[in-house]
């Protein structure tokens, strides 16, 4: 690891002081001025990146440009401003957060003032939809955790806006888990406009980043059903299977193998929701479908029932039965519910689990809660410092390992869950208590944080010794955001619990494959390309995908030894930019579809071809004409071109005197004066004269 010294920054400040590793700098220069997804584990900096990447873009694109980062969640948001106000040399009086909470004629204001924008995705997403401010003087959008750039949530539609305000704006998305798929992989590019070709990933095994992570030991422990959770079990599944032999009789099931209920799976019944409620919706013959979605609801309940038996234990199935049970009294309750409330079989089972409760309350717990207390003894023991992390899926499970766990001298656990109140024995921790409690954790008042999926990702959680998942999420992404909480600056552990013979085993061996598939499908773009909408993502669709190909990467000069920099300049650059050009044009994203090198220089000349060719921008009211005759000494033609795009006159006609006031003076002067009414007019106009001047001349 090096401090790197930044051209631009003043010495021994900002960025002077970031001390930035080889691997950051080498995706850091291949992010510049081209939109990029990072995928690096937890851990590695992808901040880091980020930050060289703003930096750089500060300073190739017009002063003053924008740039807005965007991630999930208020801590994450706050974090980063900590991060990009210490190490941009922008002045902090040019930051601000922009989050749901601050009125919205306020945050017009703040936009309009502030050049480093941080915001929660919503937020951004509602002030673009009500037209509050606009994204074409913003250089540069930071996409954190990006693997939510699916669906409806607010990236995809953000990236939409973005494209369409401002086709030069540069996009950069930062995630450890993009997902499993070729598709999930393809969808999320295309969603963020992301060319495949400009995928930059590391794993653990990467030799750059090994040297910079900790050995991670990943154990998988399984325990079976006791006895009277296969009991239990048992019973739940008989209950189910009617429901399901029921569908299949009013043929919305077509399996007909039994027991369905290993062959019918929670998704199915889910998918068949959503099909069955469509139908109501669409009117006509609706034989049948009133007491299917009944039925379906009654086997989505039951399904749950089973997963509370496999994963959390008898004891959270209990509550969950009360709650049916509840429920069921309630005038607005369902059919579906009212039913499961007055099935015998189920009211047995609770019974049954009311009588353990009162004399043996220990035959409620599942086996994995003995396997876990052994587990952070054991830790805690051979290591008195150590910090531990275990996730729990639900909250109701969460609850009751912590109070059995503070029965322990050795362990002082912390609940850790979302802001929103469940219920009044299950509140909520707001964002100030969840910084306590973290802090807490730190320090050390906390050895065990036990943790809902709240702290996957977004949160500044101390390195952790070892991480347990008390439950198995058949997501790849949120394995992979689990695990990333140990093994960064110390070695460490992460164990998986899981019932055998169970969805849980079944859920825990989808989530390694997904996630074996993921690193080889990111290590071979190419093979990403098959269904994938390359025009989407390269932004013309008038290109054949096939026939592009890599433009040459971006320098990040300051970052390069002088070597390198000097074997730069010798190369011949044919397209030279000026960072002042203005981003509306799209002139940079077009030159890289077409294949055309092109340098960013600091510089008034906006745009000089072979270096014989100067075109300059103008809107009408600017004072110009008195600088026409210096541009004609540096170089063989210069081509005027007057902005008419945003034009707005102030009397009727006036645009019409303008230009026939311009065309006087061109013939004048003998100069070329072009006017512009649309973005696609100057880059037709710098493509002829490329193409006019013969290779042999550059």
């Amino acid at each position: 690891m090096s401090k790197i010294a930044i051209e631009g920054l003043t010495p021994n400040k900002k960025l002077n002081s970031l001390e930035a590793r080889e691997y950051q700098i080498d995706i850091a220069k291949k992010c510049v001025n081209k939109n990029s997804l990072v995928v690096l584990p937890t851990g590695l900096g992808k901040t880091i990146i980020a930050v060289l990447v703003a930096k750089k873009t500060i300073s190739i694109f017009p002063k003053n440009s924008k740039i807005i980062i965007l991630a999930p969640t208020r801590p994450l948001i706050n974090q980063h401003f900590d991060t990009f106000s210490k190490f941009l040399n922008v002045s902090i009086d040019k930051f601000t957060v922009l989050t749901g909470k601050i009125l919205p004629e306020k945050r017009i204001k703040l936009f309009a003032e502030n050049q480093i924008v941080f915001f929660t995705p919503q937020t951004l997403r509602n002030d673009l939809v009500n037209k509050r401010y606009f994204l074409e003087n913003t250089a540069l959008i930071i996409y954190d955790e990006a693997h939510h750039a699916t669906g409806d949530y607010a990236y995809t539609m953000i990236a939409d806006e973005y494209k369409e305000q401002n086709p030069d704006g540069v996009s950069l998305a930062l995630t450890a888990s993009p997902g499993a798929s070729k598709k999930k992989i393809q969808i999320l590019c295309e969603n963020l406009y992301i060319p495949l070709s400009n995928i930059h990933i590391r794993t653990r095994k990467d030799s750059d980043v090994k040297t910079y992570l900790q050995p991670m030991s990943i154990y998988k422990i399984g325990v079976n059903l006791t006895t009277l959770m296969a009991e239990v079990y048992g019973g739940i599944t008989v209950v189910l299977e009617e429901r399901l032999l029921y569908l299949t009789q009013l043929n919305f099931i077509s399996e007909k193998s039994r027991p369905l209920h290993n062959k019918i799976i929670r998704k199915d019944l889910l998918r068949l929701n959503k099909e069955l409620v469509s139908l109501i919706q669409q009117g006509g013959d609706k034989t049948g479908v009133y007491s299917a979605l009944s039925i379906n609801v009654q086997g989505l309940i039951l399904y749950h029932m089973i997963e509370l038996v496999e994963q959390q234990g008898l004891d959270v199935l209990l509550i969950y039965l009360e709650k049916v049970k509840n429920d069921a009294k309630k005038a607005k309750s369902s059919k579906a519910v009212k039913i499961l409330a007055s099935d015998t079989r189920l009211q047995r089972i609770y019974i049954e689990l009311k009588k353990n409760q009162e004399f043996t309350p220990e035959n409620l717990v599942h086996p994995k809660y003995h396997v876990l207390l052994k587990v952070l003894q054991d830790q805690l023991t051979q290591n008195p410092e150590s910090r531990i992390l275990v996730f729990v899926k639900l909250r109701d499970s969460l609850k009751n390992i912590v109070n059995h766990l503070k029965e322990y001298k050795l362990i002082k656990p912390a609940r850790f869950v979302g802001q929103a109140t469940k219920s009044p024995d299950d509140k909520g921790l707001s964002q100030k208590k969840q910084i306590e409690v973290l802090e807490q954790f730190k320090t050390g008042k906390f050895n065990v944080l036990v943790s809902t999926n709240v702290a996957e990702e977004g949160l500044d959680i101390a390195e952790c010794n070892l991480v347990v998942f008390y439950d198995v999420v058949a997501s790849e992404i949120r394995l992979i955001q689990r695990k990333g909480r140990t093994a960064r600056k110390k070695e460490g552990k992460v164990i998986i619990l899981y019932c055998k013979g169970t969805h849980d085993e079944v859920y825990l061996k989808i989530a390694m494959a997904k996630l074996r598939k993921m690193n080889v499908n990111l290590k071979n773009p190419q093979q990403l390309k098959g269904s994938y909408n390359e025009e989407r993502a390269n932004y013309n669709a008038e290109d054949n995908p096939s026939q592009i190909h890599r433009q040459r990467q971006s320098k990040l000069g300051s970052y390069l030894s002088p070597e390198v920099m000097k074997e730069e300049k010798q190369q011949l650059t044919l397209i030279k930019l000026s960072n002042r050009l203005p981003m509306k044009f799209g002139i940079r994203k077009r030159l890289q579809n077409d294949s055309y090198d092109y340098k960013i220089i600091d510089s008034d000349l906006h745009i000089i071809l072979h270096n014989k060719v100067l075109i300059q921008i103008y809107t009408p009211r600017q004072a110009f004409l008195s600088e026409v005759q210096e541009f004609s000494e540096i170089c063989e033609l210069c081509i005027i071109i007057i902005d008419f795009i945003d034009f707005n006159e102030e009397f009727p006609g006036e645009k019409r005197k303008v230009k026939q006031r311009i065309q006087k003076i061109a013939h004048k002067k003998k100069i070329q004066i072009i006017p512009l009414e649309n973005e696609e007019e100057l880059y037709f106009i710098i493509k002829s004269v490329l193409e006019s001047i013969p290779e042999e001349e550059s």
